[in-house]
């Protein structure tokens, strides 16, 4: 059975026609009228096309689909394509086989609002970093602070803090169990392979929660694809699906699932480009974490950041 076409969400999102979004959408009319012609015009293109990448270094192909209403970012050591309506990135990229070259610099004090987005150019539900005090989650990174910084170098790394690469966490979730996957994708599953795609991004259910007035949505899990290769040209894939729920300490294997699932609950089409014949067994293998070399060692290592909610250890968020 060949893949199926990837599914794409319209601008007929779901609760956009009820009373709870038409003030603010009166709001958002009112404020596209004050930027002008041209941006507005503008607006309507990207809104409606989205961005397609025009990086030459592309993981066979952009993934495809996902929501309608998002931007292209391209940064330092990744890419980001930004959803306006979640106020989250739906998907980064960023090779992740790259050489450990740079001193990792020390984290700046806060995140930074990414004033390429729409919702910043039109002043409507700019994400700043206040919008996310008192909301109980932390600015999860989604292209890691760590393997950017040290794989190209401290503009990189400072990319990394700008709010389109930010989505609502649970403090356990970004601390525990995300920072050790992506522990393991520094020291052990980029080790060796000759070239390591990643991709990362949140999961919203249909009508998300949201918090502050730049209705940031909150995720109900991420996902996290990678695509491996050797120096033969082989190649191999694997995806963690992981719930906000999860606990700091879950063996790691137990959110092991294959890309086909990923792509079925974000309705994005990853790796668009390779041969179908090659990108539906890839996408629908079972996962093998002793082929990664994901051992018991592995799945199982201690948080490093979360020691649960008494005297747990901070990383600055």
């Amino acid at each position: 059975m060949g893949k199926r076409k990837s599914a794409s969400r319209s601008l007929s999102l779901p609760g956009i026609g009820g009373k709870r979004w038409a003030e603010p959408w009166r709001a958002r009319r009112r404020a596209l009228g004050r930027v002008g012609l041209v941006s507005a015009l503008a607006l309507a293109v990207t809104l409606a096309l989205g961005n397609s990448g025009t990086s030459r270094d592309s993981p066979h192909g952009w993934p495809e689909g996902g929501v309608r209403l998002r931007t292209f970012l391209e940064n330092p050591g990744f890419t980001v394509s930004y959803s306006e309506w979640y106020g989250a990135p739906q998907w980064v990229a960023y090779r992740a086989d790259a050489p450990a070259r740079y001193r990792l610099k020390p984290r700046p004090e806060r995140f930074e609002t990414d004033l390429r987005t729409w919702r910043c150019r039109l002043n409507w539900g700019c994400v700043r970093h206040e919008h996310y005090h008192g909301s109980g989650f932390d600015r999860g990174h989604m292209a890691p602070n760590f393997m950017i910084g040290t794989r190209y170098g401290e503009e990189a790394q400072k990319a990394t803090f700008l709010l389109s690469n930010v989505a609502p966490q649970r403090p356990e979730h970004n601390r525990g169990i995300w920072e050790r996957i992506e522990r393991l994708e520094a020291n052990r599953i980029a080790v060796g392979a000759a070239r390591l795609w990643t991709m990362v991004g949140p999961v919203w259910s249909e009508r998300p929660e949201r918090f502050s007035d730049a209705w940031i949505a909150v995720p109900e899990a991420f996902y996290r694809v990678w695509l491996r290769e050797d120096a033969n040209g082989e190649r191999q894939m694997l995806a963690f699906l992981v719930p906000q729920t999860a606990r700091a300490d879950q063996d790691l294997r137990t959110y092991l699932v294959s890309v086909r699932e990923v792509e079925r609950r974000t309705g994005l089409n990853f790796f668009p480009d390779l041969p179908s014949g090659e990108q539906e067994r890839l996408e629908t293998t079972t996962p093998d974490p002793q082929a990664w070399g994901i051992t018991d060692e592995w799945a199982t290592q201690p948080a490093q950041f979360w020691r649960g909610e008494r005297g747990r250890r901070h990383r600055a968020q």
